[in-house]
């Protein structure tokens, strides 16, 4: 954050003159997601030890629940993220190495190119890497009896630290900590982020992975659960789904017993404004104009408009906006959404319920000089 440009600055004094300091506190990203890339720059373990690490979770797996997984990795290789691609292969190796053990038939196919894969920083510790499929547990973890369903949501996790506990602030290291996404999965598809803590999946306190792939692997493929998590320093509730589950499908529009519903949140008016700045020396900053939103106010709903504002200025200044931006992460009530590049251009987009309190933020915006307004207004949705 330290290349954030004088317009950023500026912005961070509007969002602390109208909303309090503590709104942007840690630059109003997830102080989660910076721990955790604090210690990967630290240590990164070898993708062996990383293999080994990851073995006893799948010991115990039946044949065909271990290549079922091995499949669904492989699959998931083509198109995942390359910054994910080596906790992919990891798991792919560990499935392997456990279906040689308990003398399984393959049936996988081969792992294209899994020797050259790039490394990643997925990991929250030596003994931290977790998989694609529901994560990881260390070496003392207990295997899962070859009978238990299996299940998962695509996102990697991995055990909580005393250290990274108290980062987050918990009290005591309980639940997982999600340190990597497969796209287009259930759990980043429905509003998971990495740096998030898992607490609880279908009322269960996990702090196991076996234990949760277990959770997760009692509800019929294709379905959703509920998922208690702790993310800014509050806890919060998600509807994750469809999980994959060893647990067969039921028929289509069907749901189990005790699927979980959330309430629909009202639809709301709020006044916005979004600033896309650039990092160095030279850098620009483009502004909107204050806009009127009226939706349920959700992360999801406002994280997909800082995203249309951000390709709104990728257009307006084709060349210029280039670094891809993970999707945008927002406080609980949706006021403040935050994405930073690899190369520190920063994404913002605050919002008010009341209108006065928007207009404010426009005119601390607007009369900062370097800046530039980008005529736009929101899809329509």
């Amino acid at each position: 954050m330290q290349r954030v440009s004088k317009a950023a600055r500026a912005w961070m004094a509007a969002l602390v003159a109208v909303s309090g300091a503590a709104m942007v506190s840690g630059c109003a990203l997830d102080p989660a997601g910076l721990a955790i890339g604090a210690m990967n720059a630290a240590s990164m373990p070898s993708e062996a030890s990383l293999v080994a690490d990851m073995v006893p979770s799948y010991r115990g797996t039946g044949c065909q629940a271990l290549a079922s997984l091995q499949k669904g990795y492989i699959d998931q290789l083509p198109t995942v993220d390359p910054a994910y691609r080596e906790a992919v292969v990891v798991n792919i190796k560990a499935v392997r190495q456990v279906m040689a053990e308990q003398r399984c038939a393959e049936g996988g196919g081969a792992v294209a190119g899994a020797g050259s894969a790039p490394a990643t920083t997925v990991t929250t510790g030596p003994n931290g890497i977790s998989g694609a499929a529901a994560g990881t547990a260390g070496s003392g973890a207990s295997p899962a009896p070859a009978s238990e369903p299996q299940g998962a949501m695509g996102a990697a996790v991995g055990p909580l630290t005393v250290q990274l506990a108290q980062a987050v602030g918990l009290e005591s290291p309980r639940g997982l900590v999600v340190t990597a996404l497969i796209p287009g999965k259930a759990a980043e598809l429905s509003g998971i982020r990495g740096g998030d803590v898992i607490l609880e999946v279908r009322g269960v306190a996990v702090g196991d992975v076996v234990q949760m792939r277990g959770v997760l692997g009692a509800v019929p493929s294709g379905q959703s659960v509920l998922v208690k998590l702790w993310r800014a320093r509050e806890p919060r509730e998600l509807i994750v789904g469809p999980i994959i589950s060893t647990t067969p499908a039921l028929p289509p529009g069907a749901v189990y017993a005790d699927a979980p519903v959330l309430a629909a949140a009202p639809v709301r008016e709020r006044f916005c404004v979004a600033q896309m700045t650039g990092s160095g020396l030279f850098s620009s900053s483009v502004h909107s104009p204050l806009f009127t939103v009226r939706n349920d106010g959700s992360e999801a709903e406002s994280a997909k408009l800082t995203t249309a504002f951000w390709e709104a200025a990728r257009k307006a200044q084709p060349g210029y906006w280039l670094a891809p931006h993970p999707r945008p992460t927002c406080t609980r009530d949706s006021k403040v959404c935050t994405s930073a590049s690899a190369d520190s251009d920063v994404l913002m987009m605050l919002c008010e319920t009341d209108r006065r309190k928007g207009a404010e933020i426009y005119e601390a915006l607007r009369r900062d000089k370097p800046q530039t307004e980008l005529p736009w207004s929101p899809p329509a949705s």
